[in-house]
């Protein structure tokens, strides 16, 4: 009698692992999107419907840079990039832009954010990334 509970558990537990491994397969298959993604996809939405937004055409690439949540892995460099491409493209807009750019960062005042565009405003796009990147620095900005 003791021997057929065990078998009777041992076969349970084959099925339970069985199914496991089914249920395993099933969501390796699925495609999830991950809370960067998720986050990202709420944005562009956002942007979209947004009629202040539209009203300046802004860059959605420039508005929806991927989120990281290890502050390394952004690069500041790619956030020039497209900060400087979008002045390119619209120069009109080149203060916007910047205060976009600046509001990315953590700790910085309105008054600061003013003296750094008040800085660089008149900057060609030439030499406005490495003046965005010296001012970075002494600011001691972070994102």
């Amino acid at each position: 009698m003791e021997r057929e509970i065990v078998d009777k558990a041992l076969s349970i537990l084959k099925e339970i692992d069985e199914k496991k491994i089914k249920i395993e397969e099933l969501l390796s298959d699925m495609s999830i999107s991950s809370r960067n993604d998720l986050l990202r996809e709420i944005n562009r939405d956002i942007i979209e419907n947004n009629s202040l937004i539209k009203e300046h055409r802004l860059s959605n690439k420039f508005v929806c840079e991927p989120i990281s949540s290890d502050p390394e892995v952004i690069s500041i460099n790619s956030l020039l990039e497209n900060l400087v491409s979008n002045i390119e493209k619209n120069p009109s807009k080149k203060v916007i832009y910047l205060r976009l750019f600046l509001d990315r960062f953590h700790g910085i005042s309105d008054q600061d954010k003013k003296v750094i565009i008040q800085s660089i405003k008149e900057e060609d796009t030439k030499g406005l990334k490495e003046k965005i990147i010296s001012l970075i620095k002494v600011f001691k900005l972070e994102i």
